[in-house]
């Protein structure tokens, strides 16, 4: 008796056809970890505002510090920025203020 992996005909062909249907599925290959700095820039940027809020110019002199192409929105109002991309991330919060009211913070960042 020989000794080895023996397969049939059958399960060759089966086999065959799995590895065939993982080699045409299309994966992005997509290298670069921009998306993924730019996602921790904004959480770190929303956290350091959570600690000690800051007012809207010091939100937007913080942001512009840190990204080019950004909009910046409080309590869903639009305080700074314009749409100049297809591609953006966004990263948004709840903050308690120093009056204790909630407020809604949202940045979205556009880049190429």
């Amino acid at each position: 008796m020989k000794k080895g992996i023996v397969f049939s005909f059958e399960s060759f062909i089966a086999l065959l056809f799995f590895v065939t249907i993982l080699l045409s599925m299309n994966y992005e290959t997509n290298n670069s970890l921009k998306e993924l700095l730019i996602l921790e820039q904004e959480n770190d940027l929303l956290k350091i505002w959570s600690i000690n809020f800051p007012s809207t110019s010091e939100m937007i002199t913080d942001s512009k510090l840190l990204f080019n192409n950004f909009e910046l929105f409080l309590d869903e109002i639009k305080i700074y920025g314009k749409k100049l991309g297809e591609n953006g991330i966004g990263s948004e919060t709840v903050i308690v203020d120093d009056n204790l009211i909630e407020r809604k913070v949202r940045i979205i960042v556009y880049f190429d």
